[in-house]
């Protein structure tokens, strides 16, 4: 029987899919809701494709997952620096990219077999996403430049 037909590495994989799923379809409903850019779809493919590239790079090679993951970093984000926009003297996107990339980690870590850790981290990840935006909403922006065209 080949490898990949084997029971435990079926059980891990299917427990590495479904745990992708959950990490990205939190975060990406929490997105989606907010109306953000990446919403639902794409956080929930980050997450699982970056978890399967390292599932197979160490069921392939049990060091290939090292060479995998610093492919990961970098084509993510590369990816990342395709949202960040500059306009008028502001940058937008800054968030999404380094979301993004945060959920390539989460596929990671779910990959090398830490599911636990990736929900926690998601959780985490949840509740700065949710802190910040409440706190950005409550509180007076900090160093804020004001217009003083009008003052003498």
């Amino acid at each position: 029987m080949p490898e990949w037909m084997e029971p435990d590495f079926l059980r891990q994989a299917n427990l590495n899919i479904w745990s992708a799923v959950l990490c990205g379809g939190l975060i990406g409903a929490e997105r989606q809701l907010r109306g953000k850019r990446v919403g639902l779809r794409v956080c929930m493919l980050i997450v699982l494709t970056s978890a399967m590239f390292v599932t197979m790079a160490v069921e392939i090679a049990p060091d290939g997952g090292n060479r995998v993951l610093s492919g990961i970093v970098s084509g993510v984000g590369f990816l990342g620096a395709g949202v960040i926009f500059a306009q008028n003297g502001r940058v937008s996107g800054i968030t999404t990219a380094t979301l993004i990339w945060s959920l390539a980690a989460i596929g990671a870590c779910i990959g090398f077999g830490y599911p636990i850790a990736a929900i926690l981290a998601t959780l985490v990840i949840m509740a700065i996403l949710g802190l910040v935006d409440f706190l950005e909403s409550h509180l007076p922006r900090l160093g804020k430049e004001h217009d003083d065209s009008n003052s003498a």
